[in-house]
């Protein structure tokens, strides 16, 4: 296991997300103060789990890590710190081959632990690292300032560090939460037993009390029994007349749930059908897509083989240019080869003149030394001056030969540089003749590519819209396809609520024989029933009909005498009994509204009709009051002293005199209800209607706003595939120009070169002839002098002069002649070596052509496979679409048949509504029929539940056998004077004893609990007490030892021990230092200077490392009070534990720098924001994080 990565952000001055990598060995972080770098170790501590803000120097407040901005940075609102540990070890118990340890902390105060990714909880965190050395509490980070705390500090507070390097930290966790259960387990037991002390004392007298309850609660059960049975034996009789009238109502119902069923099922059918239709247009809808990508894709293949053309014509015109050039240098070659013969014969025939006329210069030489010779002879001075004449004339002629050749030398410089200056204003003007064509082809290139980007974005954007308006399209089609069934179903509901409304279904067949008659013109002057000339306010429709009761179908006539002739008809029709009310007898009832209280209204003024019927309302509901729940009922009864009926909203009633009647709501065919839906469901219809047109029209919008779309879409696309290719081939254009501006440029940078080199040439030789020529005059100054002086000496001898000046002229004419071969020869040769040198570049350049024409040629069959590639794949695209065509062609066939289905299916649906308002009709007939049986049944019924609040089925179960009424009475009366008997009883006792009883055992079993569970805890204690001594006294020992060595290596001598202040109590006592440096007496570690202090407690942090090493240490400027001596020594011994340890190190040290593998450098190149600079020792690499 070891330290991997640190990433920090937002953490201190670290505001940017930066990620240190962390090899093995020693890892130095270095920098000025201030700069940052124990932020490093404290984001290292911070992460692992530290909660004190002031160990991580944050002033108290832990909101003080995040970075808190600086002038030109703002403040951050969270610090984010990230540890990956290498775990392949499996060290850590996490089955992971990486462990990433991860800390986020807001300023709002939240705080998040992960572990690879997953929260944790800090405590996870905490255990994980136990005795590893690592977490906030381990000794593998070491603050800065801190290492000298390990020698100041008291010695019971150095335990903390031997404990975690012994391993037992684990095991001091786990006794301290052992001690705290234990702790609570005591406070338990003495709660339970004060607890189990108070229910002793309760239990006795209340299992006396409750023994007396249960008797009294066994003759009331056999009372309530007996008398029971005499209410169900007059029950029964009235269920039996009711039952014949069900069996009847219940095949009517059984018939009516068929047909419901069938239409479910239809119902069922024709949406599976709808799903089927609206799935294969979808499909259809993809397919679409599909066909419009591929479509896209043939247009995007037609651009690349348009693309893929132009380069082919363009290699095939390359290759053609090259194959030119290259038959050109074959001809060049010719014409060099035969230049070669004719400079090499030229330069054979130079040669053979050069040699006569070093024969000839051989001979004059002889003949003027033979001269000479002569003068010596006829006298010494004389000789002397002809022989410095002699050297003169030598070196005359060497100066002249100089010249001569400076002379040359200069004419050709000259030459070659007018003509290098002319190439120079060539390459120049035809580089800014390039220049302008780059600066065109860059701007049809820009150009382009700005074409290319404004058409894929508009694609884009289009293509988005698309999308946007194909799911809009959708939606609006779904939309008005379920407002559409929305509108059916409201219909077909308010068809069926009609035909009852038409078919009176609900009232009394007395209603409907009257009604019928009216219609038939049969009698005069009715109005109809109540129901029918009432609407009721929404949400009071069960009050108003709980209120009217059965006056709700009494009749309204205009006058007695169609009420008696009324009443004649049903009588002659044999068609039952119904209640009249003229409007000439009826009176109102009056009612002051001011004593009401707030909350509740009369329940006239809760229905609304038309003003002549105000008498008849008036009567019905002119005394009844309407509120809200039974409590409001119970109390504004009281207050009216009972002299009105009270109704609820939900149909609750307090009668007249103080009687409640309630229940579950038994309503009188709905009617109010019906009413008030069908008034509902045609406002629906209408808001449905106009919702389905708004629909449509939406939907076409869209229609026409996708297909607008699509042709811009495909517009856009074109636009897009043009662009392209423009752009592919100004690319290709502007490579071949840059290509050749860099040619130039080379060309030009060669001729600037040459041009200066044959200036400087010129200057020199220029300097060279003046200094030749000085020279020469100095010479025939010097000659006139020595020819003078040499006349007075020979008087009248000038034939010798003569000959001798002669003979001298001609030897330097001869000279100058040899120079001048040789430089013909020279000439010759550099124009032979020109000439070879040129056919070695045309041949260079004759394979470079070659090579170039087999490349082309096979970038050409390359590029004629990818044209056939691209070409097969459009033929696959428009198979593709054929395809794709024929499955659109088959969704538009099979929805053609499912819609045929569904309209198979709306004709069935209609045939059965058909049947289905037939048995309603029926079930409403046998339902009235029923109810007249059921009201007896029912009243009955009522009372049993008025007396005992039992219903039927309950009171069934509890009757008794008998043989007679007589007895059965008598048996009543008995078991009524037992109770008697009995007196006051407390029937609550047996629920309390129970409770009592039952809390007092549970407890008792709790204690004993709790007991066993302290002896496992003490248990335990001891155990682990035992092996922490036991751990503890071998890992001390050793830490003890290895201190011993490493204080010697480290001092340079000397003696060191550990030892405890109390050898008897292992696990508490402290821990003293005895130290003895060289050549010192120590009694008190306080006397030591504050290096030696740092040293001894390094030499500690050693030998605990020694003993159970840490898998990485980060060390915070702990060497920084040593001297450089002892940096070494300290840092040495660093490198020598380096393969057990990874360390961190951070120091202002040369000594512990040197010792480092990779070294971080923390700078502030901004104000307040911290920079990583990494420098890998062994490859001098610095590189920013």
């Amino acid at each position: 296991m070891f330290l991997k990565a640190l990433e920090i952000q937002g953490f201190k001055s670290f505001p940017d997300k930066i990620k240190i990598t962390i090899e093995k060995g020693i890892t130095a972080v270095v920098g000025p103060n201030g700069s940052g770098k124990s932020n490093i170790s404290d984001a290292i501590r911070w992460v692992l789990g530290e909660t004190s803000a002031r160990q991580l120097r944050g002033g108290g407040k832990m909101e003080n890590v995040i970075f808190g901005g600086t002038q030109t940075r703002g403040a951050m609102g969270f610090a984010f710190v990230r540890l990956y540990i290498d775990n392949t070890d499996r060290r850590i118990d996490v089955d992971a081959d990486e462990v990433i340890i991860g800390r986020k902390y807001y300023r709002s105060g939240e705080s998040e632990y992960t572990i690879n990714g997953q929260n944790v909880r800090l405590k996870d965190i905490y255990e994980m690292f136990l005795d590893t050395g690592i977490g906030r509490d381990g000794y593998s980070i070491i603050g800065q300032g801190r290492i000298a705390e390990i020698v100041g500090a008291k010695s019971d507070e150095r335990r903390e560090i031997f404990e975690e390097a012994s391993g037992i930290a684990r095991f001091r966790y786990r006794k301290n939460e052992a001690e705290k259960r234990l702790d609570a387990a005591e406070e338990n037991l003495v709660r339970l037993r004060d607890i189990l002390g108070e229910l002793e004392q309760r239990v006795v007298p209340l299992q006396k009390e409750s023994e007396k309850a249960h008797r009294f609660i066994q003759m009331a059960e056999r009372r309530k029994q007996l008398e029971v049975t005499l209410w169900v034996d007059t029950v029964h009789k009235a269920r039996e007349a009711l039952r014949d009238q069900q069996r009847k109502l219940e095949i009517a119902r059984a018939d009516y749930n068929r047909i419901s069923k069938e239409m479910d099922e239809a119902d069922a059918q024709t949406e599976q059908v709808r799903a089927e239709i609206e799935a294969l247009n979808r499909k259809a809808e993809q397919l679409n897509l599909d066909i419009r990508t591929i479509t896209q894709d043939i247009s995007g293949a037609d651009a690349r083989l348009a693309v893929l053309e132009n380069n082919r014509q363009h290699n095939d015109a390359a290759a053609q240019q090259m194959r030119e050039e290259l038959e050109a240098a074959g001809r060049s070659s010719e014409q060099t080869q035969a230049e070669k013969g004719r400079r090499c014969a030229e330069r054979e025939k130079v040669r053979q003149a050069l040699a006569l006329l070093h024969e000839q210069e051989h001979r004059l030489t002889g003949e003027l030394q033979q001269i000479l010779e002569s003068s010596l002879a006829s006298g010494e001075k004389r000789g002397a001056l002809e022989a410095q004449l002699a050297g003169i004339a030598q070196e005359m002629t060497a100066v002249k030969v100089q010249q001569a050749a400076q002379q040359s030398a200069f004419d050709a410089a000259q030459t070659r540089l007018a003509a290098a200056g002319a190439e120079l204003e060539e390459n120049v003007r035809v580089q800014a003749r390039m220049q302008e064509e780059s600066a065109d082809t860059q701007a049809m290139w820009n150009d382009a590519k700005a074409r290319k980007e404004t058409s894929t974005n508009v694609a884009r954007g289009l293509e988005l819209k698309l999308e946007a308006k194909s799911n809009a399209q959708q939606q609006a089609r779904q939309e008005e396809e379920k407002i559409r069934r929305e509108e059916e179903n409201a219909a077909q509901r308010l068809s069926v609520l009609q035909d009852f409304e038409k078919n009176l279904d609900g009232f009394h067949y007395s209603v409907k024989s009257v009604m019928k008659a009216v219609q038939n013109r049969r009698l005069r002057g009715i109005f109809g029933p109540v129901s029918t000339i009432l609407t009721v306010q929404s949400g009071y429709e069960v009050a108003v009909e709980t209120a009217l009761g059965a006056a709700m179908q009494n009749i309204v006539v205009e006058d007695q005498q169609a009420a008696k002739a009324a009443m004649a008809f049903l009588k002659a029709e044999r068609a039952g009994r119904a209640t009249f009310l003229p409007l000439d007898t009826v009176r109102p009832a009056h009612f002051d509204a001011s004593r009401l209280p707030q909350g509740a209204v009369l329940a006239c003024d809760l229905v609304h009709f038309q003003p002549e019927f105000s008498v008849v309302v008036s009567n019905l509901l002119g005394r009844i009051v309407v509120v809200q729940d039974i409590d409001e009922a119970a109390r504004v009864a009281k207050m009216l002293d009972y002299k009105n009926r009270v109704v609820t909203v939900d149909g609750q009633v307090v009668n007249a005199g103080g009687s409640f009647t309630g229940g579950s709501v038994q309503r009188s065919a709905g009617l109010f209800s019906r009413k008030q839906e069908m008034d509902e469901l045609k406002a629906k219809l209408e808001r449905l209607k106009a919702r389905r047109e708004t629909a449509a029209e939406q939907t076409a919008q869209a229609e026409a706003e996708t297909a607008q779309l699509k042709a811009q879409l495909e517009s856009a696309q074109q636009r897009q595939t043009t662009a392209q290719t423009d752009e592919i081939r100004a690319e290709a254009e502007m490579r071949r120009v840059r290509a050749g501006l860099l040619q130039l440029d080379q060309i030009r940078q060669q001729l600037e070169n040459e041009c200066s080199a044959l200036r400087d040439k010129l200057e020199q030789h220029d300097r060279q002839m003046q200094s030749d020529a000085e020279r020469k005059k100095a010479l025939e100054e010097k000659t006139n002098a020595l020819e003078q002086e040499l006349k007075e000496i020979v008087g009248n001898d000038t034939d010798f002069l003569k000959q001798r000046t002669a003979l001298s002229e001609e030897l330097s004419a001869l000279k100058l002649e040899i120079l001048s071969k040789d430089r013909d020869i020279e000439s010759i040769d550099t124009a032979l070596e020109h000439l070879h040198t040129q056919t070695g570049q045309a041949a260079q350049r004759a394979e470079e052509l070659k090579a170039g024409i087999a490349r082309l040629h096979e970038e050409n069959e390359q590029t004629a496979k990818e044209m056939e590639r691209v070409r097969e794949s459009v033929e696959q695209g428009r198979r593709d679409i054929q395809q794709k065509e024929q499955e659109i062609a088959a969704c538009a066939s099979q929805r053609m048949e499912k819609e045929g289905s569904i309209s198979e299916q709306t004709r069935k649906a209609r045939t059965l509504s058909g049947e289905k308002e037939a048995l309603t009709r029926e079930a409403a007939r046998l339902e009235e029929q029923k109810q007249a049986k059921d009201s007896e049944y029912q009243q009955t019924a009522a009372k049993l539940w008025e007396e005992y609040e039992l219903s039927l089925e309950a009171a069934e179960a509890l009757c008794q056998p008998f043989e007679s009424i007589a007895e059965l009475r008598m048996m009543v009366a008995q078991v009524r004077a037992e109770i008697k008997a009995l007196g006051n009883v407390n029937v609550g006792a047996i629920e309390e004893y129970e409770q009592v009883k039952q809390r007092y055992e549970f407890l008792r079993v709790q204690v004993g609990d709790v007991e066993k569970s302290k002896a496992e805890l003490l248990e335990l204690i001891a155990q682990l007490c035992a092996e922490m001594r036991e751990m503890f006294a071998k890992s001390f020992a050793e830490i003890n030892t290895h201190f011993g060595r490493i204080f010697q290596l480290l001092f340079g001598g000397g003696s060191a021990r550990l030892y405890l202040d109390d050898e008897n109590d292992v696990l508490s006592s402290g821990i003293s230092i005895e130290v003895t440096p060289p050549g010192k007496v120590i009694k008190d570690l306080a006397s030591l200077s504050g290096g030696e202090q740092a040293l001894v407690a390094i030499a500690i942090y050693f030998a605990i490392l020694a003993v159970n090493p840490s898998p990485f240490c980060v060390m915070d400027e702990i060497e920084a009070a040593l001297d450089d001596v002892n940096v070494v020594r300290y840092a040495q011994y660093l490198r020598r534990i380096c393969r057990e340890t990874q360390f961190v190190v951070i120091t202002h040290r040369r000594g512990t720098m040197e010792q480092a593998d990779v070294l971080y450098g923390v700078t502030m190149q901004e104000d307040g924001v911290s920079k990583v600079l990494k420098l890998d020792v062994a490859q001098a690499e610095a590189a920013l994080v």
